[in-house]
């Protein structure tokens, strides 16, 4: 069994202008473009697509944004099984299976969609170089059955920082795959009525930001346009958050790192001092 998140969509107005930025600021390497205006990047590992917004685009939620998430799988059959056991309602439709989608989608307990890919997401390799993506984070509502859903049927655990919110009374969960840390945090209203998320940009729904592990916090947030938002010393992972150029929130971290398994957490090096 080999399930690990390795792809990313959102929807974008200039998906071009995105692939320039993620080019000049974080290094990813692009990957391909299609004739409507999709283009897919890679860090080495992940691939980072940005839907061109158009009519016909064929997603359910077609709003400007990060949108859904992709798994890698070994085996279409053994998902099968697992969801006839564990979400016997959940269905598997096609994907166009191109470079800029998965083969199959499924829904988790809230509807959202998850890619799935036999080929990897069109990512040869499993280069871990800096910065690299370690880290994505849904606000969703029914916490503790998303958690599940990724538990059990492919296969996450949750992890330490994930029973410690729970024992606090929180919704939100957090679960790895070996590689990336998932946050399952209160959809935004619910954000907004327990006082942990002032209103503002950063409350999409759904899929809602993920995060790069860097080697150097202070040089990257000294080139990006505008640096970073601290985030709260209380958050177990990251400790900084920009936006890209359509506003897309991005967390940054170096110190803190992610815990991508129970206990197992990945962190950038320590920078010698003078």
């Amino acid at each position: 069994m080999n399930y690990r998140i390795r792809y990313i969509a959102g929807i974008a107005e200039d998906p071009a202008r995105l692939a320039e930025y993620y080019r000049t600021y974080f290094g990813l390497r692009e990957l391909g473009r299609s004739a409507e205006g999709d283009v897919s990047l890679t860090d080495g590992f992940y691939n980072l697509t940005f839907l061109k917004r158009r009519p016909g685009l064929d997603e359910e939620d077609d709003r400007v944004g990060l949108n859904h998430f992709g798994i890698e799988i070994d085996d279409i059959r053994e998902i099968e099984a697992r969801l006839e056991e564990f979400a016997p309602r959940a269905d598997i439709k096609q994907e166009k299976g191109d470079l800029h989608h998965g083969e199959f989608r499924v829904y988790d307990p809230n509807n959202l969609p998850i890619s799935l890919s036999l080929n990897s997401f069109g990512v040869r390799g499993e280069e871990r170089g800096f910065p690299n993506i370690r880290h994505v984070a849904m606000m969703v509502p029914n916490n503790q059955q998303v958690c599940d859903f990724l538990c059990n049927v492919f296969g996450m655990r949750e992890t330490s920082s994930g029973r410690k919110t729970a024992a606090t009374g929180s919704p939100v969960r957090f679960v790895g795959d070996g590689g990336t840390a998932v946050a399952i945090l209160r959809d935004p209203a619910r954000a907004i009525a327990d006082g942990v998320e002032p209103p503002g940009t950063n409350l999409k729904d759904g899929l809602n930001h993920f995060g790069f592990l860097v080697d150097d916090l202070a040089g990257y947030l000294s080139r990006l346009p505008g640096g970073g938002a601290g985030r709260p010393a209380s958050r177990p992972m990251t400790e900084e958050r920009v936006h890209d150029p359509e506003g897309n929130p991005i967390d940054i971290s170096q110190h803190k790192g992610y815990e991508v398994d129970d206990n197992v957490w990945v962190r950038g090096p320590e920078l010698a001092t003078v």
